[in-house]
């Protein structure tokens, strides 16, 4: 059997990346031992200025678990530049609603992971103010061309009714000035496309980024609901007619997990379902978190029985996962998942091809858990 070390961390990590955590981040519900409070009331004032470390006492304050979701909503809020955010907290703040699990969350989707879209698309408009640029530099090039052609046409035709040494300096003179001017526009044009190509790539760099953000999953790495239905979208556009098939799993008896271990342990054995997943799928599957403890395979031209074979084949690897918890050598009882599988019926769009994985699922679960179904 497969033995993992579950290390469980009492409290605040000194560093903590924003929409990561560096060991275990609860998912809901505060500390039992309060040891997070503790420790950040004796963090000294110099880490106290730290954006990660008033992000955590702000969870802390709020008896909030110290989430990638309620930390990257917190880190938000503080920093003042989302003033959606900011509106939506301080009214849950001084209304009777205040902060929980639940409303971080639906602040979360509101104001943060739209926010990213948003940023992604603002960015549509320095693009169009750098393809704006290049054209400028494009029509002015060709103005200092054309300049420059229609001065050596100008002195070709004085050169050739040139009539003594004077009429023949003249001509060189305006080729030499004429020569010299079209050089400075040359070099001032090459000066201005290399800046151009500099903000290119940095735009670049800054798409692919919040493109990322915007599709990923903070807990587990893996692609979240809304980079699932684009990806899936674009790998079954990509091969309309092509063999497909999807599985749909879950964690089986989760909330007993959760309420029995706490949530840090609740959020390592989601963790460890998605690695065990990224491990076993081919390179060419889309594996996603599709929310809460489920999850997701995309598997691109594989048939129904290859498709079953692989979801066993999950199924049993995280059936023999045993975890044990660091600080006090506590052994997690066995945990296992439910699949339901369905194979892509011709020009099948993929929204019919979830629903009936899921519908698999929900056989898997009431036929006694920890079993894979096939979808008629």
């Amino acid at each position: 059997m497969d033995r993992v070390e579950l290390r469980v961390y009492n409290r605040a990590p000194a560093a903590l990346c924003k929409g990561a955590c560096e060991s275990i981040c609860p998912r809901n519900g505060p500390d039992p031992s309060s040891e997070i409070s503790m420790n950040l009331s004796q963090t000294n004032e110099t880490a106290a200025a730290a954006p990660g470390v008033r992000a955590l006492g702000f969870l802390s304050d709020h008896r909030l678990a110290s989430t990638p979701v309620n930390y990257w909503v917190a880190h938000d809020y503080l920093g003042g530049d989302n003033t959606g955010l900011g509106s939506a907290i301080d009214e849950a703040l001084a209304s009777a609603v205040g902060l929980d699990d639940f409303v971080m969350h639906e602040l979360y989707e509101q104001h943060v992971a739209g926010e990213s879209f948003r940023r992604f698309r603002g960015m549509g408009e320095d693009i169009d103010k750098l393809l704006g640029g290049l054209l400028d530099n494009v029509r002015s090039a060709d103005r200092s061309t054309s300049g420059f052609q229609a001065s050596l046409t100008e002195n070709i035709t004085r050169l050739d009714k040139a009539q003594d040494p004077a009429d023949l300096r003249a001509v060189a003179q305006n080729l030499l000035q004429a020569t010299v001017a079209a050089n400075a526009s040359n070099a001032a044009l090459q000066k201005d496309l290399e800046a151009t190509e500099q903000e290119a790539q940095q735009l670049r760099s800054e798409l692919d980024k919040h493109r990322r953000e915007a599709m990923t999953d903070p807990l587990t790495g893996l692609l979240n609901r809304r980079g699932m239905e684009i990806e899936t979208a674009r790998v079954i556009d990509f091969a309309p007619g092509s063999d497909a098939a999807m599985l749909v799993m879950d964690i089986d008896h989760f909330k007993k997990i959760n309420d029995t271990y706490g949530h840090a342990v609740g959020d390592v054995v989601i963790r460890k379902v998605a690695e065990t997943m990224a491990e076993i799928a081919p390179g060419e599957a889309v594996t996603a978190r599709f929310g809460g403890e489920e999850f997701v395979i995309l598997l691109p031209g594989a048939s129904c029985d290859a498709a079953r074979a692989l979801a066993e084949k999950v199924r049993t690897t995280i059936a023999r996962l045993r975890l044990v918890r660091r600080h006090d050598k506590l052994a997690i009882a066995p945990f296992t998942i439910s699949v339901g599988v369905a194979a892509r019926a011709h020009e099948e769009p993929v929204a019919a091809l979830f629903d009936r994985a899921d519908k698999a699922l929900y056989e898997a679960k009431h036929g006694g858990r920890n079993r894979v179904v096939t979808a008629a």
